[in-house]
């Protein structure tokens, strides 16, 4: 026969696993949209100085890096799943990572390469999955999903 006392004591701490495992998972949720779109000033930045969509490049981060929280992101600072000669490239910070894809993606664009579908033909190993998943991200992204996206500045008459 089952100790009453004993049963209750498990069921309890599978309560307080269960509780705090689910405590765990809502801090993580709200926070990640704010790694990410707390990038955004970078994220405007970089993709200005290489003439690439900065929509585009938050859709890449959130898609390759799952909103900041993959391996690579948290360990390497590499939140595109960008490659280099020994695998994935590590990056001295998240910044430096952003940068980096404005970099490339504005190198695609200068061969021509400007659509999501082209850009995923030499970026990953699957385009067609990476496409849908990538321009699923942009529609959320540009639908406020993450908060609104900051309006450029409006520039001055000469």
């Amino acid at each position: 026969m089952l100790d009453k006392s004993r049963s209750a004591c498990y069921h309890v701490c599978d309560m307080r696993e269960f509780l705090t495992i689910l405590f765990c998972l809502c801090l993580s949720c709200f926070s990640l949209a704010d790694t990410v779109t707390d990038l955004r000033p970078v994220i405007q930045a970089a993709a200005a100085e290489h003439g690439v969509d900065p929509v585009l490049v938050e859709a890449i981060i959130r898609y390759e890096s799952a909103h900041a929280t993959s391996h690579a992101a948290q360990k390497k600072n590499n939140l595109a799943g960008i490659m280099g000669r020994n695998g994935q490239r590590r990056y001295a910070s998240k910044e430096a990572c952003v940068r980096d894809l404005a970099r490339i993606l504005g190198e695609y664009k200068a061969k021509g390469r400007v659509t999501v579908a082209q850009i995923g033909r030499v970026y990953c190993t699957g385009p067609a999955p990476w496409t849908r998943s990538v321009t699923a991200h942009m529609r959320s992204i540009e639908q406020g999903k993450w908060g609104e996206l900051e309006k450029e500045p409006a520039k001055q008459k000469s």
